[in-house]
């Protein structure tokens, strides 16, 4: 309720039109939904607005708005942190919120956050949580950032190298690769996508998911023990 918003913090919010840019996924559109909740009126045309917000939009932007990054900045700059960040093992991701740049994920630091990488989680879960932490974050700290009243810190080099995007072709493993066995994290990190997926000698496309399940075309997952009760003679 806006009765709840110190008088300061309500009188911003009505002044201030945001352009909020994401990917329509769940994870992006938490950020989207706390501004509208906080009193932000939204537009949708770029002339309208006095201040652009991305989470998750993945294209290049003008210098100046403020971009929601889920990783502890400088390191893991990219287009895809999180699975980068499970891939390496790490167990500590963050958010940071910084002002664009005409560099990628590059401008000064507005804020930042920890957030605790889970032994189980999927690239999925680690978004959820980052962009949950990174809406809270940012309503927050917007009203003194609007009020100029926040030191911005300027990055310095990435210690990690770039995050590049994924092709769906990355998530292949051959069969002999899948029968050695395949490493959980990397089975984690690319869920949802690309995945992790070998082609069986039969033809047929064979999908690892986490949890230890397995999921062949057309079909329902299945447990590792029904995998090997079907399919075992082709394993030897």
């Amino acid at each position: 309720k806006a009765s709840e918003f110190p008088a300061y913090f309500a009188i911003i919010s009505y002044m201030v039109k945001i352009l909020f840019l994401g990917n329509n996924t769940d994870y992006s559109d938490q950020v989207k939904t706390a501004l509208q909740t906080a009193g932000y009126p939204l537009v949708s045309d770029q002339k309208q607005a006095d201040l652009i917000i991305s989470a998750a939009y993945g294209q290049k932007l003008p210098p100046g708005g403020l971009n929601l990054h889920p990783s502890l900045l400088p390191a893991y700059r990219g287009a895809t942190p999180v699975p980068h960040q499970i891939l390496d093992g790490v167990t500590q991701s963050g958010i940071t919120i910084i002002k664009m740049s005409a560099d990628f994920d590059a401008g000064p630091i507005v804020a930042q956050q920890t957030v605790e990488i889970k032994p189980d989680d999927t690239s999925l879960d680690l978004l959820q949580r980052c962009f949950k932490t990174g809406a809270d974050l940012l309503i927050k700290i917007l009203p003194d950032y609007l009020n100029t009243k926040i030191t911005l810190k300027t990055q310095g080099d990435s210690p990690t190298p770039y995050c590049r995007r994924f092709t769906k072709q990355d998530g292949f493993i051959s069969w002999q690769e899948f029968k050695k066995g395949v490493d959980d994290r990397k089975i984690r990190a690319f869920f949802p996508w690309p995945g992790v997926w070998t082609t069986l000698p039969t033809g047929k496309t064979l999908k690892l998911l986490p949890k230890n399940l397995y999921q062949l075309e057309s079909k329902q997952p299945i447990t590792w023990q029904q995998f090997k009760a079907g399919y075992g003679n082709l394993l030897k």
